[in-house]
């Protein structure tokens, strides 16, 4: 299997991530949100989305983006505390990302001081219960919903090596995937 390129997202991604969002079904959204939600809602969400120093990563199987986590640490934790909440698309389920996603993830988190990583899901949503279970989360079952916690490492100079690897390759592979510019000919 080839490695996966995913990316920290920046803010002039963000037309990227819009694409990506209007790319996503009503399932996926109501998956993502919990609830059904409006056009507007998903609008007020994306306008912050980098809001609160979020992190916020890419995976681009094809070089377009098709999947989106993001970690957010929760105000006033005092044991550096995270959310995470993931989208992949429809067409691009079942094939890796989101695993590759959550990994990338839990390393920034770790990598971070973030001790625990919580992630929340409907109980209906078996994709991302086996995901969460996958990686040894401790899931409870809270008002038609699950809670997955994740309890990460201490950081190692082996897990900053990982994550700075996988930002250069992914960049790498973008720089290799851009469309050069045509040449005309010239007399």
């Amino acid at each position: 299997m080839y490695e996966l390129p995913i990316r920290r997202l920046r803010i002039y991604d963000k037309p990227k991530i819009v694409s990506h969002y209007r790319n996503l079904n009503e399932d996926t959204l109501t998956s993502r949100f919990g609830v059904p939600v409006r056009p507007e809602f998903v609008q007020n969400y994306l306008d912050g989305i980098f809001d609160n120093a979020a992190l916020v990563f890419g995976a681009f199987p094809d070089s377009c983006l098709r999947g989106v986590g993001e970690l957010r640490t929760v105000p006033d934790s005092q044991n550096f505390v995270a959310e995470v909440a993931m989208t992949v698309e429809a067409s691009w389920q079942d094939r890796g990302i989101g695993d590759a996603l959550l990994s990338r993830i839990i390393a920034a988190a770790r990598n971070r001081g973030i001790r625990e990583v919580h992630m929340l899901c409907l109980a209906t949503n078996q994709k991302m219960r086996r995901l969460a279970a996958k990686h040894k989360a401790e899931l409870k079952l809270v008002t038609g919903q699950v809670e997955a916690t994740l309890t990460t490492p201490w950081p190692s100079p082996f897990s900053l090596a990982e994550e700075i690897s996988g930002e250069y390759h992914a960049l790498a592979r973008a720089i290799l995937t851009w469309p050069l510019p045509e040449h005309g000919n010239r007399q």
